[in-house]
């Protein structure tokens, strides 16, 4: 990782307070806590935290991901984002990180350097799919893991969202595509978020959509789901094996 600081990057004046974030205030709401245990129910069982040192956590915001790596006592977690007020608020909560202000296309650090990866809900900021999963191919070391996910552009959900002016800006074939080119192995996937809900909803029927969801298989169904989340992992090099 070279000399990287464990302070911001973007700031080398005193960081004063910062209120919670939206996306801290969206993960304490029903519809919130939901996605967040999905993804942490899927990160814990494809990274065994136990072998796993040196973390990058790839538009961390201020957080929600990292604390996840921290509270399982992984040894080095470097958190990164562009957004330079989330990473303020993240340096409050917490001086066991180490908070880079970095573009995940462009990533401030040596080749193979890192056990795991977290890419969780930044790949549809990033129009450039190819060149953020090559970065994060490059600084993982071999037999490592990378956990992504993303909103899935083919899906019923994202053509809805089309009808308002908005939409996910990758599909599940084009995902699944980048990823053969950029030679990872896919080792396991998950689709989630089938739930009528924006991620701040209260509904109280919340829960009972989330235990349909996973009780009729739609989980299974990735290359139709809104959302979908993959456990791949870099090869072994053979030249060295």
């Amino acid at each position: 990782m070279g000399k990287t600081e464990k302070n911001l990057a973007c700031s080398n004046d005193v960081v004063s307070s910062v209120c919670e974030t939206h996306w801290e205030m969206a993960a304490k709401t029903r519809m919130g806590k939901y996605l967040t245990a999905v993804e942490a129910s899927f990160i814990t069982k494809a990274v065994d935290f136990s072998l796993t040192s040196f973390v990058l956590d790839v538009g961390a915001e201020s957080g929600r991901i990292s604390f996840l790596a921290l509270n399982n006592k992984t040894t080095v977690v470097v958190s990164i984002d562009i957004d330079c007020g989330s990473l303020k608020r993240f340096k409050q909560r917490t001086k066991q990180a180490y908070i880079v202000a970095a573009d995940a296309r462009n990533l401030p650090f040596r080749n193979e350097v890192f056990d795991a990866t977290f890419m969780i809900e930044v790949l549809d900021y990033i129009p450039e799919l190819d060149v953020a999963l090559n970065e994060c191919n490059r600084t993982l070391k071999h037999n490592s893991t990378c956990v992504l996910s993303f909103g899935n552009r083919a899906s019923f959900k994202a053509k809805l969202k089309g009808l308002k002016g908005k939409s996910y800006l990758h599909s599940y074939k084009r995902v699944m595509q980048d990823l053969s080119k950029t030679d990872f192995l896919i080792c396991a996937k998950l689709g989630y978020n089938w739930l009528p809900f924006g991620r701040t909803s209260q509904n109280g029927i919340i829960p009972l959509l989330a235990w349909l969801e996973r009780a009729v298989g739609l989980r299974r169904l990735c290359k139709y789901s809104p959302w979908v989340m993959f456990h791949v992992a870099k090869p072994i090099d053979k030249q060295s094996s």
